[in-house]
């Protein structure tokens, strides 16, 4: 699993029961492929550890998984706000038309032909998400940040293969 394109799923909220379980809230709101986990990574910034999955239940919408080596709930609460990670071939499959945000990570966004900038990351706020754009230089060679709601009223076609967003309104660059 190490060295392969992995994708974060999943976030460990906290412990639950006295076995050890934790329960997860999935970034996607799909809970069917949590069902076919045999393995996953826990992930906080660059801390990466494996671990076997036991068992997975869905209980009243969350998800519940039993990680070996977790016996307790201590051990459990310890990877509270930890990613879960998986090779993207166990994420949530994706409809047409769809992709995972770490997709557009690197992105060039133009408007009208123009290259404005690049995408750094994708911040969900819970209202919508926003693209983090590092800006092109300016004319003294300083470099900007500005954020760029993911709407359909300000973005345009999203290309994943060729690395390219449409941009609608410039006015965030202003």
């Amino acid at each position: 699993m190490e060295g392969q394109d992995l994708i974060a799923i999943g976030l460990v909220r906290t412990s639950y029961g006295v076995k050890g379980d934790i329960k997860v809230s999935s970034y996607s709101g799909e809970t069917d492929h949590f069902l076919k986990l045999k393995e996953v990574f826990l992930k906080k910034g660059n801390v990466q550890k494996r671990f076997s999955v036991e068992k997975v239940q869905v209980l009243n919408g969350d998800i519940l998984l039993k990680l070996k080596t977790l016996d307790s709930p201590e051990a459990a609460k310890m990877y509270a706000t930890w990613d879960i990670v998986v090779p993207r071939e166990f994420a949530s499959p994706l409809e047409e038309g769809e992709f995972y945000y770490c997709d557009l990570f690197g992105s060039v966004l133009l408007f009208e032909g123009s290259r404005m900038g690049v995408v750094k990351s994708v911040i969900d706020n819970g209202a919508s998400a926003l693209l983090e754009i590092e800006c092109e230089p300016d004319k003294d060679g300083k470099k900007r940040t500005v954020l760029v709601p993911f709407l359909d009223q300000f973005i345009g076609d999203v290309d994943i293969k060729s690395k390219t967003i449409g941009l609608k309104e410039t006015w965030f660059f202003e």
